[in-house]
């Protein structure tokens, strides 16, 4: 939910043109892009996290198991 919100905000932001954004340069690249960009690497890296371990959960469950005799 926190990425797609992240994705309306940036992509309606760069539909309009950037006209609700400061254009100073260290205003633009540090507050609207640098900050703002925690918001979608952490989320980011938790879901590709999430990702990694259920397949890795997946492997296990799907390695072919041998019967005790």
């Amino acid at each position: 939910g926190q990425l797609y919100g992240d994705i309306l905000y940036f992509a309606t932001e760069a539909r309009a043109g950037w006209t609700h954004s400061d254009p100073r340069p260290l205003y633009f690249w540090v507050y609207f892009v640098g900050i703002n960009a925690v918001w979608v690497l952490v989320p980011g890296l938790l879901l590709l996290d999430a990702c990694h371990q259920l397949a890795t959960a997946q492997r296990g469950h799907d390695r072919p198991r041998h019967k005790a005799h």
